[in-house]
Order: C-alpha cells, then structure tokens, then sequence
C-alpha cells in the first residue's frame, strides 16, 4: 500500500516460508518498475544524514533471499522508509530474527510490515529527512508487524479452510519509533491484538481468515504463545 505523498509504503503483506529464504544478502537498489519513480525517493546512496537514517527495509531482503530475482524486489526503493539506525540494528532486526528463527511454520507465517505516519514523534526523531536528491521523506512515528499462523504450525490446512479460531493465533506488535539505544528487546507492553492495531492504522488485515471466527481471531493476543513475555 503505496503512499506517493510520503515516498513510502504503509504496508507491505507477504507470507513467509522456508521456501522463500535462503542465505547471502546481494544488493540491487532500484527504482520499483511497478511506480512511477518520481513519486519515490532517491537511494542509491541512503537518505541524507545516513548516519542517523538507515534504509529501512519493510519486508526484509533475509525473508525473500531464495533466489536473485525475489532478493532484488526487496531493494526496491517503494520497499524503504527512513528507519533510525538503533531501531533498524536492534529491536527491529531481533523481531524479524524471530520471525524467521521461531515463528516461521511449515503452514505458513503470514505478514504483515507496516510504517505509522500519524502519532507524535518522539523526541529522539526529526518529522522528516530528504533522500539524495533533497525530496521531502517524512519518518513514521511508529512500525509494526501484523502476525498470523497456526497453533501447531503443521496441519497442512490454508487459514481460509480453518473454522475453529483455536487452531489459529494472531498478534500485532507496535513499536515506537525512536533512538532505542542499547535496547534490543521486544516485550509484552508491545503487543495488542490485530483488531486493537486495525482501530488506530485504519486498515482491516488478514482477509483470509473465515468470517465465523475473524473477530475471535483478531480480538485474542496472548504474547507467551509468541514466546514475548
């Protein structure tokens, strides 16, 4: 979901699976065919001040390394928002870790990554940066991840053939953006349920999942199952 206006997108959805991950990291920063590029930012070489501001990637280029072709869409600049540096290395980096390290299920980790413009910036980040061609690129107040598997991770069911929402679970995790530090970790206070995340984003996620059990579902977010505590 494309925002020309702020030269970033608020979401990126994508299933994770074994299948799509591989080893090796080879970087290809490009403009996205698919947008026009004067709508996007400019990052062959980062944004301005790229001490502070990493290219913060949305769905990271570890989740889609399986081979040249799927590794090169992730380092397309619609793919980037302007990520402090401390966030991007650490709470955010140990999050994605555990995405692939202990989520990740033979059924089917679904994703969604998404960049908050709305709230109140904390003290620690500027509104805005330009990329290298002095482009206006506002900074998200806050990042989350939206999250959907299977309990047992190996019925071998798609989530749109599941009508019992115990075999499912679901959780958002909202992260301010800020300089974090030393703080790598990821805890309790940071998570909420997917319908709690959908109230303050104002978009409805995880359309699979089967209508008699969708607010069950959305509305239960029970961290120690994700290993948060």
């Amino acid at each position: 979901c494309y925002d020309k206006t702020k030269r970033g997108a608020l979401w990126v959805a994508y299933p994770l699976h074994d299948d799509y991950t591989g080893s090796g990291r080879v970087e290809t920063w490009e403009y996205d065919p698919k947008i026009e590029a004067s709508w996007q930012p400019v990052l062959y070489r980062g944004y301005n001040n790229g001490g502070v501001w990493n290219r913060g990637h949305q769905i990271p280029n570890a989740d889609r390394n399986a081979d040249a072709v799927m590794q090169a869409q992730t380092f397309f600049f619609t793919n980037m928002t302007p990520q402090n540096g401390s966030l991007n290395g650490g709470p955010w980096a140990d999050l994605e870790m555990r995405m692939r390290n202990s989520w990740m299920c033979s059924d089917t980790l679904y994703v969604v990554t998404g960049a908050y413009f709305g709230g109140k910036h904390h003290s620690s980040i500027d509104a805005q940066t330009t990329d290298r061609s002095g482009n206006v690129c506002p900074t998200p107040t806050h990042y989350y991840k939206v999250l959907l598997r299977t309990k047992k991770g190996n019925t071998g069911k798609r989530v749109d053939e599941i009508t019992d929402a115990a075999q499912l679970r679901a959780i958002a995790i909202w992260l301010e953006h800020k300089n974090t530090g030393d703080d790598t970790s990821i805890t309790a206070s940071d998570c909420m349920s997917v319908a709690e995340l959908e109230q303050i984003v104002g978009f409805t996620f995880l359309p699979m999942i089967d209508d008699s059990i969708e607010g069950k579902v959305k509305s239960s977010a029970v961290p120690s199952e994700w290993g948060i505590n």
